[in-house]
Protein backbone atom coordinates (compact mmCIF):
# COMPACT_ATOMS: atom_id res chain seq x y z
CA UNK A 1 0.00 0.00 0.00
CA UNK A 2 1.11 4.07 -0.62
CA UNK A 3 1.65 5.94 2.45
CA UNK A 4 -1.88 7.75 1.20
CA UNK A 5 -3.52 4.34 0.91
CA UNK A 6 -2.54 3.59 4.65
CA UNK A 7 -3.67 7.17 5.97
CA UNK A 8 -7.24 7.16 4.05
CA UNK A 9 -7.54 3.40 5.45
CA UNK A 10 -6.98 4.10 9.22
CA UNK A 11 -8.94 7.57 8.92
CA UNK A 12 -11.88 5.90 7.39
CA UNK A 13 -12.05 2.53 10.00
CA UNK A 14 -11.57 5.00 12.55
CA UNK A 15 -14.38 6.82 11.33
CA UNK A 16 -16.59 3.17 11.64
CA UNK A 17 -15.33 2.27 14.76
CA UNK A 18 -13.07 -0.74 13.14
CA UNK A 19 -10.44 -0.68 16.03
CA UNK A 20 -9.09 -4.06 14.52
CA UNK A 21 -7.97 -2.97 11.02
CA UNK A 22 -6.86 0.24 12.37
CA UNK A 23 -4.61 -1.89 15.13
CA UNK A 24 -3.23 -3.68 12.00
CA UNK A 25 -2.32 -0.44 10.39
CA UNK A 26 -0.28 0.76 13.47
CA UNK A 27 3.78 -0.16 14.13
CA UNK A 28 3.66 -2.01 17.32
CA UNK A 29 5.73 0.64 18.53
CA UNK A 30 4.03 3.41 17.10
CA UNK A 31 4.85 6.74 18.87
CA UNK A 32 1.92 8.75 19.09
CA UNK A 33 1.69 12.62 20.41
CA UNK A 34 -0.85 15.13 20.90
CA UNK A 35 0.54 18.01 21.26
CA UNK A 36 -0.99 20.47 23.87
CA UNK A 37 -0.68 22.57 26.78
CA UNK A 38 -0.80 20.47 29.77
CA UNK A 39 -3.53 22.95 31.40
CA UNK A 40 -5.78 23.41 28.71
CA UNK A 41 -5.28 20.43 26.61
CA UNK A 42 -6.73 17.41 29.11
CA UNK A 43 -6.15 14.75 26.30
CA UNK A 44 -2.31 15.35 25.92
CA UNK A 45 -0.08 12.74 25.34
CA UNK A 46 3.28 11.47 24.35
CA UNK A 47 3.49 7.77 24.25
CA UNK A 48 4.65 4.59 22.56
CA UNK A 49 3.49 1.28 21.54
CA UNK A 50 -0.01 0.56 20.36
CA UNK A 51 -1.58 -0.28 23.91
CA UNK A 52 -0.46 3.15 25.15
CA UNK A 53 -2.23 4.35 21.89
CA UNK A 54 -5.37 3.00 22.50
CA UNK A 55 -5.42 3.93 26.36
CA UNK A 56 -5.16 7.28 25.15
CA UNK A 57 -7.97 7.37 22.30
CA UNK A 58 -10.07 5.92 25.37
CA UNK A 59 -8.92 8.59 27.49
CA UNK A 60 -11.07 11.09 24.59
CA UNK A 61 -13.41 8.13 23.92
CA UNK A 62 -14.44 8.76 27.72
CA UNK A 63 -15.70 12.47 27.22
CA UNK A 64 -16.84 12.82 24.01
CA UNK A 65 -18.47 10.51 21.53
CA UNK A 66 -17.04 11.16 17.76
CA UNK A 67 -20.24 11.11 15.59
CA UNK A 68 -18.23 11.61 12.64
CA UNK A 69 -14.42 11.79 11.72
CA UNK A 70 -13.53 12.59 8.11
CA UNK A 71 -10.80 13.29 5.60
CA UNK A 72 -11.20 16.59 4.12
CA UNK A 73 -7.82 17.39 2.87
CA UNK A 74 -4.31 15.78 2.34
CA UNK A 75 -0.61 15.96 1.37
CA UNK A 76 1.43 13.08 1.09
CA UNK A 77 5.62 13.24 0.48
CA UNK A 78 6.90 9.85 0.46
CA UNK A 79 6.61 8.11 3.49
CA UNK A 80 5.11 10.93 5.28
CA UNK A 81 1.49 12.68 5.43
CA UNK A 82 -0.11 15.69 6.38
CA UNK A 83 -3.75 14.85 7.12
CA UNK A 84 -6.68 17.82 7.72
CA UNK A 85 -9.77 15.91 9.79
CA UNK A 86 -13.31 16.96 10.05
CA UNK A 87 -14.36 15.92 13.70
CA UNK A 88 -18.12 16.09 14.84
CA UNK A 89 -18.20 15.21 18.59
CA UNK A 90 -20.78 14.96 21.55
CA UNK A 91 -19.80 15.80 25.34
CA UNK A 92 -21.03 13.10 27.04
CA UNK A 93 -21.40 15.26 30.16
CA UNK A 94 -23.33 17.96 28.82
CA UNK A 95 -24.88 16.42 25.55
CA UNK A 96 -23.14 19.96 23.61
CA UNK A 97 -22.31 19.07 20.22
CA UNK A 98 -19.56 20.17 18.29
CA UNK A 99 -17.47 20.67 15.43
CA UNK A 100 -13.89 20.69 15.03
CA UNK A 101 -11.10 20.48 13.05
CA UNK A 102 -7.50 18.41 13.38
CA UNK A 103 -4.16 18.67 11.60
CA UNK A 104 -2.35 14.89 11.92
CA UNK A 105 1.12 14.09 10.66
CA UNK A 106 1.81 10.67 9.76
CA UNK A 107 4.86 8.49 9.39
CA UNK A 108 4.21 5.45 7.41
CA UNK A 109 6.84 2.43 6.86
CA UNK A 110 6.27 -0.74 5.56
CA UNK A 111 2.57 -0.41 5.41
CA UNK A 112 2.22 0.96 9.12
CA UNK A 113 1.91 3.90 10.85
CA UNK A 114 4.83 4.09 12.93
CA UNK A 115 4.58 7.78 13.82
CA UNK A 116 1.36 10.07 14.27
CA UNK A 117 1.69 13.24 15.84
CA UNK A 118 -1.54 15.19 16.46
CA UNK A 119 -2.72 19.00 17.09
CA UNK A 120 -6.04 20.62 17.78
CA UNK A 121 -7.69 23.52 19.84
CA UNK A 122 -7.77 22.07 23.08
CA UNK A 123 -8.67 25.52 24.67
CA UNK A 124 -11.97 25.09 22.96
CA UNK A 125 -11.85 20.75 23.57
CA UNK A 126 -11.46 22.17 27.24
CA UNK A 127 -14.16 24.57 27.73
CA UNK A 128 -16.35 22.35 26.07
CA UNK A 129 -16.11 19.28 28.46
Amino acid sequence: MTTEEVVRNAIECYNRGDAETVSSLLHDDIRYCIHADAETGPYQADCAGIGAFWQAIERIQADWQIDEYRLTDIIVSGDRAAAQIGVKMTSRYTGVSRETELALFFTVKDDRIVELHEYHDTAAAARAR
